[in-house]
């Protein structure tokens, strides 16, 4: 027995890859295929030298626990982080997987819909995104299809041939959410399913609306790769009342309180982060910044690894998008400046005479939280994941 890295490009054959290796109980790396040199490196120096790579022009190199590859057996290590050559694996087995697709379906048939999940993979199986819809369908008896997620302009959207008992499922991030809602067909295709888990980053006010005025079945969810994909979701109803938005612990999930960050206490998290970083399993520290509500809900405020230092202030910047939110889909980054170490700015999606009517409102703001710069574009950079790609957005900005 040996360990396998997978990277091929075709979300059919990487799939068919990792269930080859879950039959063989081998240990299976999730290759990310559009990793540039950076990350492949990064890869290279943790997946253990002698692992079989399937897929790409790859050489592992890296160290291995002494009993490797039997102390590895049946685990799966999927990669988080990776950018700028940061390359995260959290280690999964049949047991977290299990216990994620447990808690969704229990919360699922408490609303009464059927346990068995016929599901589809809409983003990369390399993420934990595109994994879990193929495990739900292989742990419930359901059919599982690979679709082209791109959903580009002006082709037909995708045929969605599943049965039609059990439970229909898909997992899409908001800007595939909005593609398909420039399809005149896209209201009914997404309505061909009971349940549309979205998540990746954070709904913008846009995706909202739609999923209000058009009531569709859009579960928000939250969520990461540590816990298997989704621990909290907050129910479509809630939004088409028009309700903030905040998640339901999925069952046999905790959440808690380390100050105001996150923490989660879940049968679905991660043993490990690769090779031998062990999770907490009764109060995994999040880095995310959180409200938890009497009746034991959340509310997510930001990353608490965001905070931006400029000239020795810090700032929030949830704090700046949220103030601006009812105008513009903003993103607020800091960027390198040689004065004040960072300045804010902002990358805004919408048209450049939005800037006036964004600055009016900045000056509620203390004077080092307030952007000094705004980009307008058409369309924001996203990674695989459909999260903001944030090297790439900090390049839209003057050096």
């Amino acid at each position: 027995m040996n360990a396998v890295a997978i990277f091929h490009r075709d979300h059919g054959a990487y799939l068919a890859e990792i269930a080859a290796a879950w039959g063989a109980e081998q240990p299976v790396f999730l290759g990310n295929p559009q990793w540039g040199p950076e990350e492949m490196a990064a890869a290279a120096r943790l997946i253990p030298a002698g692992t079989r790579v399937v897929g790409a022009d790859f050489t592992p190199l890296g160290p291995a626990p002494a009993d490797w590859p039997a102390s590895g057996r049946g685990h799966t290590m999927i990669p988080t982080g990776g950018t700028g050559g940061t390359v995260k694996f959290a280690v999964h087995d049949a047991r977290s997987l299990a216990a994620a697709v447990r808690a969704l379906g229990d919360f699922l048939g408490a609303r009464g819909l059927a346990p068995t999940m016929h599901t589809v993979t809409l983003t990369p199986p390399w993420h934990v995104s595109g994994l879990m819809p193929f495990v739900r369908a292989a742990l419930t008896g359901g059919r599982h299809l690979v679709l082209d997620g791109r959903f580009p302009a002006g082709a037909p959207l995708p045929a969605v041939k599943l049965p039609t008992d059990g439970t229909r499922i898909a997992s899409l991030v908001p800007a595939q959410l909005l593609r398909i809602l420039t399809d005149p067909a896209g209201e009914a295709w997404l309505k061909r399913f009971h349940v549309v888990l979205l998540g990746g980053s954070a709904v913008p006010p846009a995706c909202l609306r739609e999923i209000r005025d058009r009531r569709l079945p859009v579960f928000l969810t939250y969520g990461m790769t540590e816990t298997a994909a989704a621990c909290a979701v907050c129910p479509p109803e809630t939004i088409w009342k028009n309700q903030p938005p905040r998640g339901v612990p999925l069952p046999s999930v905790h959440f808690g309180l380390a100050g105001d960050i996150l923490t989660v206490a879940t049968p679905a998290l991660a043993q490990a982060m690769w090779p031998n970083e062990t999770l907490t399993q009764n109060g995994y520290r999040t880095q995310d910044r959180a409200e938890l509500g009497a009746d034991g809900t959340v509310r997510i405020l930001g990353r608490a690894d965001r905070v931006i230092v400029s000239g020795g202030e810090k700032i929030d910047p949830s704090r700046v998008e949220s103030l601006f939110a009812a105008t513009a889909v903003t993103h607020v980054l800091g960027v390198p400046d040689p004065q004040w170490g960072e300045r804010v700015v902002a990358l805004v999606l919408g048209a450049i005479e939005l800037e006036p009517a964004l600055r009016r409102l900045a000056e509620r703001l203390e004077p080092a939280a307030r952007p000094k710069q705004y980009v307008f574009v058409a369309e924001v950079p996203t990674d695989a994941r459909g999260k903001l790609d944030r090297p790439a957005a900090r390049r839209l900005f003057d050096a």
